[in-house]
C-alpha cells in the first residue's frame, strides 16, 4: 500500500484546517492572500479537496518498506518544506511532514505511513 501527496492546482497557494463537531472550516489563500473559509461536513471532504485543489501528478509517495526500512518517500517533485501538499485521502501536511515519515516504524510492526495509523501509539 502507499499514499500520493499532491501539491495544490494554481491559484491556490496554501489551505489551513479547523475541524470543528462535524465540519472542516477550510481557510484558503490564492496568490497569497486569504480568500476566504470552506465550511464542508466530514463526509465530503476528502472528495472536496480532491476534486477542488489537487494538481497531478503526485508530488511525493510514501510506501512501506517492511519493518528493516520503514516508511519510504519517494519525492516526484521537489516543493519548498513549508508547501502544503494534500493526501489522497484528505490530509493537509507540508512537504518537511511527509519527508519526517521516511524511515518511519511503529513499535509493534505497523507501517506510520499509511492513512489511519498515524494518530495510533508508537
Amino acid at each position: 500500500m502507499s499514499t500520493s501527496y499532491y501539491k495544490l492546482r494554481n491559484p491556490f497557494t496554501h489551505l489551513e484546517l479547523e475541524h470543528t463537531g462535524g465540519h472542516n472550516h477550510l481557510r484558503v489563500w490564492v496568490d497569497h492572500g486569504l480568500s476566504g473559509t470552506l465550511v464542508i461536513p466530514d463526509r465530503y471532504f476528502a472528495e472536496a479537496l480532491r476534486t477542488l485543489f489537487i494538481e497531478y501528478p503526485p508530488a511525493l509517495r510514501t510506501h512501506w518498506g517492511g519493518k528493516d526500512k520503514g516508511a519510504i518517500v519517494t519525492v516526484n517533485e521537489e516543493l519548498p518544506e513549508k508547501a502544503v501538499v494534500l493526501s489522497e485521502y484528505g490530509e493537509l501536511m507540508t512537504v518537511a511532514q511527509v519527508k519526517a515519515r521516511a524511515g518511519a516504524t511503529r513499535k509493534d510492526g505497523m507501517p506510520t505511513e499509511l492513512f489511519g495509523y498515524e494518530d495510533a501509539t508508537s
